[in-house]
């Protein structure tokens, strides 16, 4: 903050800082300050007056959202399953952890691209159809055993995966994306195939099986066979649990469900399929709770008789506990996400608030100001001399000057209140009208004026007559003297790719109009900062205004869902771009 000051003192300009204090409690507070630079009457430099505001709240809300951001990609990273999240109606790949990337075959270039490029194999696959109706309709889609063919090292390989597309919405209730979480089960299905394909061999299959498996005879549900996954999933050795009824081998695993489970197969021979069940066993001395994918299969005997029951399970206790924190910390962030947006939409208000009740408290005791001094002038008219004139004049012009400022910060802090209704505006009238108030600047300027036809669009009049105004207003103001001045008001509509970069609604129609002249320019460093509020490039004394014109007009365009750049040189004058849509979109 002091090397701002420091270098603004230096160059005898405007300054603009943040910086912390500790209050009468001892917390520090967030402080944004500015001091326009002072002149005296001979135009040498007599200091600033500073105005403050305390930010903290707004600050707070800022360092809050990041945080949570951090915590949700590192969570994310760290998640021993794959997960992505896809943005916008293209669903460009924004996160994608390294699990996920494991299991598409891809290195990390694929983040900005969209899910189709990625992945073009899926086309036949069924899966961008449900990524597409889980955007539009906001309905999550869940898949269990769904075989997925993926290219991985230009060979076709075939998964099976159980994976969910589950919407993104932002604080108002609109889906901005989709995550995706998934558990690759190629293991399981294929033991399940191994299983169903070759009886003959099934008792091999179990024993060399990838997951846990075992075979549970008759009513009783004795443990045939169980493969050392599965001794390993149950806790106990193989000498432990052969040849004895399940529930006891493991007292424990009693009256949690199972015993009605394993009858309803046994009986019915109809299979069953768990996802994520939570199994108390025990561990050592102490229960531990266990979450497990598993599958009761009947077990036939050739003559078709069911005898038993076949066992499949994975253990996924990590996964389960993982997307448990996840979406602790996503429900999280959702929250913080609405209070943050709640406490910036407060800030800004008593922002726009206090510039209101300022500018509009100034506008009496400068209108005392200028009746006092013009009284005081026509009292002494006969009895003053030159100098007391040239005094008088200064006060006036000062005053002047006061009284425009006052009236842009109030028409500035009003931009934003939504009392204003849309209606249709057709933007050839306003420019009619704006050139025909400028008509006697624009002949002493003998400036050349060429405007393209314009279309109607839903927006609030006055302030279409406010951007334009200021526009035309800065392209005559700052013009080179020796040339003829030449303003051009041109239209044309935003493509969906120019729409994707200003972060707009792509499936809004919108236009835009770009005013260039061939003036004095401005320097490509400035063409960001010059809509910042009071942000002047010039002196006074070199031209008129009060650094509030391109602000407004900013905020203009912003307050009608659209958006405003500048560009420029100090050879080839200042170029405008207005982006504005043609319908104001519905608001929830």
């Amino acid at each position: 903050f002091l090397d701002i000051y420091l270098k603004a003192f230096a160059k005898k300009e405007k300054w603009t800082g943040e910086f912390r204090m500790l209050d009468k409690n001892g917390d520090y507070r967030y402080i944004l300050a500015n001091g326009p630079a002072r002149f005296r009457p001979d135009g040498t430099f007599a200091g600033y007056i500073s105005t403050s505001i305390d930010i903290t709240e707004r600050r707070e809300a800022e360092n809050k959202l990041k945080k949570s951001e951090t915590e949700l990609r590192s969570f994310i990273e760290s998640a021993p399953y794959p997960i992505g999240v896809y943005i916008g109606e293209e669903l460009i790949v924004e996160v994608a952890n390294q699990a996920m990337l494991d299991t598409w075959g891809k290195g990390k270039n694929i983040f900005g691209k969209s899910y189709e490029e990625i992945l073009p194999e899926l086309s036949n696959q069924e899966i961008f159809a449900q990524l597409d109706s889980v955007f539009k309709t906001g309905i999550a889609f869940h898949a269990k055993n769904k075989r997925v063919d993926l290219m991985i090292d230009g060979k076709m390989n075939t998964h099976y995966f159980n994976y969910s597309f589950t919407p993104l919405f932002d604080d108002k209730g609109k889906v901005y994306g989709v995550m995706n979480t998934g558990a690759d089960v190629t293991d399981l299905n294929l033991a399940i195939q191994k299983a169903e394909q070759s009886e003959q061999s099934l008792k091999e299959t179990i024993l060399q099986a990838p997951v846990a498996m075992c075979i549970l005879k008759e009513s009783d549900f004795i443990v045939e066979l169980a493969n050392d996954l599965m001794c390993e999933l149950f806790g106990k050795p193989q000498a432990e649990i052969t040849g004895k009824p399940i529930f006891v081998a493991l007292p424990e695993a009693r009256n949690q469900g199972f015993e009605e489970l394993l009858n309803g197969v046994y009986s019915t021979g109809k299979p069953f399929t768990a996802e994520g069940a939570a199994v108390n066993l025990l561990r050592g001395k102490s229960m531990q709770t266990l979450y497990v994918n598993f599958v009761y299969a009947p077990y036939r005997e050739r003559e078709g008789i069911i005898s038993g029951i076949l066992v499949i399970a994975v253990d996924v206790t990590a996964q389960v506990i993982a997307r448990q924190q996840i979406e602790e910390v996503v429900a999280a962030r959702t929250k913080e996400l609405a209070l943050a947006n709640s406490d910036l939409q407060k800030s800004n208000a008593e922002l726009a608030q206090f510039a209101y009740i300022a500018s509009h408290d100034l506008q009496e005791p400068l209108r005392k100001i200028t009746t006092y001094a013009e009284i005081l002038e026509k009292r002494i008219a006969t009895k003053i001399d030159e100098q007391s004139r040239v005094y008088f004049e200064k006060i006036n012009n000062s005053s002047s000057r006061m009284n425009v400022l006052i009236k842009d910060v109030l028409a500035y802090s009003e931009i934003s209140k939504e009392t204003e209704l849309f209606k249709s505006v057709d933007l050839n009238q306003i420019i009619n009208n704006v050139l025909s108030d400028y008509e006697l600047l624009i002949e002493e300027k003998k400036a050349k004026i060429k405007v393209d036809r314009l279309p109607s669009i839903e927006a609030v009049p006055l302030q279409m007559s406010q951007l334009f105004s200021n526009l035309i207003s800065n392209a005559l103001k700052f013009s080179r003297k020796e040339i003829a001045t030449v303003i051009k008001i041109t239209c044309t509509k935003v493509n969906s790719k120019e729409l994707k970069s200003l972060k707009l609604n792509a499936n809004g129609e919108y236009v835009k109009i770009q005013v260039s002249d061939n003036g004095i320019g401005f320097k490509e460093e400035y063409q960001e900062k010059i809509f910042n509020i009071f942000q002047r490039l010039h002196r006074k004394s070199e031209y008129a205004g009060t650094g509030i014109g391109l602000a407004m007009c900013k905020k203009i365009a912003l307050s009608h869902r659209g958006d405003m750049n500048a560009e420029g040189s100090s050879e080839s004058g200042a170029v405008f771009n207005i982006i504005l849509p043609v319908k104001q979109p519905a608001l929830n």
